[in-house]
């Protein structure tokens, strides 16, 4: 508490115009210097903390209040301090008939890259949808930003928030201190405005709009549609016509300032097969129909091809009801959900592929064991369980014993009626893993893989009111996985079948894509597996002598609370991590370092082992001081390094340095060096130790994505034309439409110096869309409609694109050490390569394996998984 004289001497300092000084400070922009050691672009004063964000300021307000975006008015700073990334907005866009609105927003960062002599800015473009609705602070209550655009101000745009605050118990959004300021200056209405009627408009003038950022599961559409209370009718992902109108116009501006376009790239020749048959989703009516054959036939799984479709509805119910106890009539849009179309294919081969990847590797990952699988799952949830248990059976075979168990009581509900729901998180949380221990003790098998699939309700029916319900306690998830993990037990969860809000139909197709995923994450990503990890290397290394190359691969981090790159300074509070794949066998293994009086280091764990020893590990850190967290890690990794290089491994080195960085300088861009890599003082020309190592820096979150510009040239004709298309396409065209696309693959940055390091951009090749290019998610745009039965297709208007539109993800690769007969490009293309091609999941992944699997690591620390109310209510 503040004492009254303190707040006396406040008020009197601020009557006087002295509790604030306000003084300029000086940080240049232009021109940077380059460090003499490594030729990288550094700022010229080394000290200047703000050389980075003074850039991007610079840029930003040479672009605030100019037109980026054709049709759209001018772009607005947004006024904001928090980190290196400058952001600008256009104001609400409304498409017609369609529902929601948002901005289109241009994110500016400088980023270096080793050999580069200059920074580069790095420009973005994305979505910001707003609130049309707003639900009560039930469930999520953190913090929501919101926006102000003023006519009166057309170069920036300003920022407040809205926080939930409690009045007698009663849970409201209310404005913060910035926003009632703004109100001031913006003559903004006098009353006072909740989060809802922000939301509604209500708050907005002819001269200003206030709204709020959307977040999922906040928007209220409860009085539309029955199935439209989490929808929201636009989607996020901006089309690359849109980002390259964006480009340009920056380019244009920024030109004159002698900013150019960065073009120091070329593509590397790298060829991947993304094979994804074994991580691939099965449609609802193949996999139904191949679960009550194998039922009716004793598990023959000799499929027959569309099985419902050689049924009648009466028999299709017949089977329903003898094996999986549901009628034809609850399954929402019954028999129709189980026919094939263009949209749900037959997949009968792929069903029988899947089964035998999924039964191979189980067999691989654990050679002459059959995993326990048991599914817990609430008293009147034994439908859906038994069902659950025949589907794995039908997908992973003899290869799993699987057992049904009732979860514990007091394990799940709503706070309300469990016990202690008076406590904090912590002390909850200890009560429920307590209510686990008899059950987590029973199944503890250290001879047997164990996994655990806990299927419980998201909601629960309100004790005191029939018409309202309670969301499961938060604290229940992360206690059960560490009940479990405890006892060696992965841990997986499944919500049970959803129905129709009216009909209260079974959403079985939801269904089975959800239940597809758990049980392929909870075994695939929970054991660490990655497929044809020496197919790749041999693939890639071809030009290396068998004998020379790696016999396993190495992937350092970090694991923090909050994932991804830190903006700033990390927390004391991580786990450094080293996960390694065997080139031979494809196996996860993972140690760890942490305090215990001095740096300890765990042992080699089977991937499934570490979780379960990760998750008794308390607390999480290093040291509480920083430089001695950096000694300790870079002696993590100098004894790791080492052990392999002697054992003969010849070990492909992977170090995530989005976070690593803070604690291994020799990292940064402007200390990177092949020829020198120190370990600070303690240990320094590594290179010299570690032959036979090849040693890659990978960082995530900074790549730039690349777009290709294209156009679409046509010619005027009419039916009647009788000129031929040869002599047509000799004709200057009438029309150009513009169009863009994302240029994928490996790309290598053309800049080397004498650090012998080459850095490359590996651009994910995802699966393509089938969306036509040059749509923009904001105005109409010209297409051309084919007829049938005519060779000449006719120009027309196509209206803005609001679903979803994908991004491919950029990734940062720098090769480092490598040996004489090492090809860089061959080591990028296959750092590359393990990008995909892991047993859950189909598309290209953010980080390569063994790296990934870091996600699932974060998720059994025990300081990460229960915050108390007080660090929760500081997060936005």
């Amino acid at each position: 508490m503040f004492s009254t004289n303190i707040i006396d001497r406040l008020q009197y300092l601020q009557e006087r115009g002295e509790l604030l000084k306000i003084s300029p400070f000086k940080s240049q922009v232009f021109p940077w210097n380059w460090s003499k050691q490594t030729g990288t672009t550094q700022p010229k004063d080394l000290t200047d903390k703000h050389a980075y964000r003074a850039i991007v300021d610079y840029v930003a307000r040479q672009i605030a209040g100019q037109k980026i975006f054709p049709e759209l008015g001018s772009i607005k700073r947004i006024i904001s301090s928090n980190s290196g990334i400058v952001e600008l907005m256009t104001d609400p866009i409304s498409l017609p008939d369609t529902q929601g609105k948002f901005s289109l927003v241009v994110s500016l960062e400088v980023v270096t890259y080793p050999s580069l002599p200059q920074p580069l800015v790095k420009v973005e473009v994305s979505k910001r949808r707003w609130f049309t609705q707003l639900k009560a602070p039930k469930y999520d209550r953190r913090n929501i930003s919101g926006f102000i655009f003023s006519q009166n101000y057309p170069d920036r745009a300003f920022s407040y928030q809205v926080k939930c605050k409690q009045d007698n118990k009663n849970l409201r959004w209310a404005t913060d201190t910035d926003f009632e300021i703004l109100r001031r200056e913006l003559k903004l209405p006098l009353q006072s405005f909740d989060g809802q009627q922000i939301a509604l408009g209500k708050a907005s003038t002819d001269s200003c709009e206030v709204v709020m950022t959307y977040r999922n599961g906040l928007q209220d559409n409860s009085g539309e549609d029955e199935d439209s209370s989490e929808k929201y009718g636009i989607e996020t992902g901006v089309p690359e016509i849109d980002k390259l109108d964006a480009f340009e116009a920056i380019a244009k501006i920024l030109n004159p300032l002698g900013i150019k376009i960065f073009d120091g790239y070329t593509k590397v020749a790298s060829k991947h097969k993304l094979d994804d048959t074994a991580s691939r989703m099965i449609n609802l009516p193949t996999l139904l129909g191949g679960v009550l054959e194998a039922l009716e036939t004793n598990f023959d799984l000799e499929f027959t091809a569309k099985y419902l479709d050689k049924l009648d509805e009466g028999q299709i119910d017949s089977l329903l009801l003898k094996h999986l106890d549901i009628r034809l009539e609850e399954i929402e849009w019954a028999r129709k959900a189980l026919q094939f179309n263009k949209f749900t294919p037959n997949q009968t081969n792929d069903l029988q592929t899947i089964i035998q990847a999924n039964q191979a590797a189980m067999q691989r990952l654990y050679p002459n064991k059959r995993p326990l699988l048991f599914i817990f799952f609430e008293d009147d949830l034994k439908t859906e369980a038994e069902l659950l248990q025949k589907i794995t059976k039908v997908l992973w075979g003899n290869t799993l014993e699987i057992l049904l168990n009732r979860l514990p009581e007091n394990t799940h509900g709503p706070r309300e009626v469990l016990p202690g729901k008076d406590l904090k998180n912590k002390e909850r949380s200890r009560q429920r893993i307590e209510a686990w221990k008899s059950t987590a003790k029973q199944i503890e098998d250290p001879n047997k893989p164990t996994f655990s699939l806990i299927m419980a309700r998201q909601f629960y029916p309100d004790p005191t009111s029939q018409n309202t319900v309670k969301h499961d306690d938060k604290v229940n998830k992360p206690s059960t996985r560490q009940a479990l993990a405890k006892v060696g037990s992965g841990v997986q969860f499944l919500l049970p079948i959803e129905k129709t809000r009216k009909t209260k139909h079974l959403k079985l197709a939801d269904f089975f894509h959800r239940m597809q995923s758990a049980l392929k994450d909870l075994f695939s990503a929970h054991s660490g597996r990655i497929d044809n990890v020496k197919e790749k290397v041999d693939k890639y290394l071809q030009n290396i002598p068998p004998e020379a190359r790696p016999k396993e691969i190495l992937g350092f981090t970090i694991v923090r609370k909050q994932r991804g790159r830190a903006r700033g300074v990390i927390e004391n509070t991580f786990l450094a991590v080293v996960m390694r794949l065997n080139v031979d066998t494809g196996k996860c293994e993972l140690c760890c370092a942490y305090e215990k009086g001095n740096l300890e280091i765990s042992p080699w764990f089977s991937f499934p082992d570490a979780l379960a020893f990760i998750a008794q590990l308390t607390p999480i850190k290093l040291a509480d001081k920083r430089n001695v967290s950096k000694t300790r890690f870079m002696d993590f990794v100098k004894q790791i390094v080492s052990n392999s290089v002697e054992d003969g491994m010849q070990p492909l080195v992977m170090i995530d340095s989005s976070n690593c960085v803070h604690l291994w300088d020799w990292l940064a861009d402007s200390r990177i060096n092949a020829n020198q890599i120190n370990l600070g003082q303690q240990f320094e020309n590594m290179q010299n130790e570690w032959q036979g190592a090849r040693l890659i820096r990978i960082r995530q979150e900074l790549a730039p994505g690349i777009i290709e510009k294209k156009a679409r040239h046509l010619i005027e004709t009419y039916l009647e034309d009788s000129r031929t298309k040869e002599e047509l396409n000799k004709l200057p065209p009438t029309l150009e439409i513009p169009s863009a696309s994302s240029s994928t693959g490996l790309f290598r940055l053309s800049n080397t110096n004498q650090t012998g390091c080459v850095a490359y951009l590996s651009v994910a090749r995802e699966a393509p869309h089938q969306y036509p290019r040059g749509q923009s998610c904001y105005r109409s745009t010209y297409t051309l409609d084919k007829k049938t039965g005519f060779k000449v297709s006719q120009l027309c208007t196509k209206a803005p694109f609001v679903g979803r539109w994908p991004t491919p993800n950029p990734l940062e690769i720098i090769v480092t050490l490598r040996q004489p007969e090492d090809n860089p490009d061959d080591l990028a293309a296959l750092v590359e390569s393990l990008r995909y091609g892991f047993g859950h999941y189909s598309d290209w992944t953010g980080l390569p394996a063994p790296l990934f699997f870091e996600r699932v690591v974060r998720d059994y620390i025990s300081d990460f998984a229960i915050a108390d109310e007080d660090i929760e209510s500081e997060q936005d």
